[in-house]
């Protein structure tokens, strides 16, 4: 069966209290001090939900969960979650940092990690000069750390893989139960991540 997949123009996120009344993040944001993440939800907003407006080649599409929504297997409020794991997914496939946009400085291993050992980026690296093994001891690697983030992210993940990420670019998102065409939509994803942390 042949899959449907989303690309993502824009994404828009509302929040709809319980009266009815919809307000914009900025707005929202303003009942936090230190911004939402990772702080208990004050009783005003008890029953608020997040209504996430999705501009995509399926035209418009609306996805609502409670704000006080908590994923137990990350342990995070759920808006919190979907911002860590899609700058998780984009970081890696990117090999940069979202908010500085700065490259990954990658090795032999990062490279054959990221884009495979069969793939064009890891040829050209075997066929330049050797990189000369530098003896002392280094940290771990921006690249290496997101690797082991995005290892966790396909942890029992029957859908996703990093080969299929690798090579068909797409990525199932089970919270929105949707295919996700990653090249496309990445750039509307980092969009609305920096919005959600200029205000969380």
């Amino acid at each position: 069966m042949k899959k449907t997949i989303m690309k993502i123009d824009k994404i828009e996120l509302k929040f709809k209290k319980r009266n009815g009344h919809i307000q914009s993040i900025e707005e929202f944001s303003k009942k936090f001090e230190n911004g939402f993440y990772f702080v208990e939800h004050p009783d005003v907003i008890t029953g608020t939900r997040v209504v996430m407006h999705v501009t995509s080649n399926f035209k418009n599409d609306t996805f609502s969960f409670d704000f006080n929504r908590k994923d137990i297997e990350w342990g995070h409020y759920w808006v919190d979650k979907l911002v860590q794991k899609w700058t998780i997914i984009w970081e890696w496939f990117y090999q940069a940092d979202l908010v500085t946009n700065k490259s990954y400085i990658l090795d032999e291993e990062d490279i054959k990690k990221r884009f495979g050992e069969h793939s064009q980026e890891y040829r050209e690296l075997s066929s330049s000069e050797p990189i000369p093994i530098n003896l002392v001891f280094e940290e771990t690697s921006d690249s290496e750390i997101n690797y082991d983030n995005m290892d966790w992210v396909l942890d029992f993940d029957e859908r996703n893989s990093f080969e299929r990420m690798r090579t068909e670019k797409i990525y199932y998102d089970h919270d929105l139960n949707v295919w996700i065409d990653l090249e496309y939509s990445l750039p509307a994803i980092k969009q609305i991540i920096r919005v959600v942390d200029y205000h969380g």
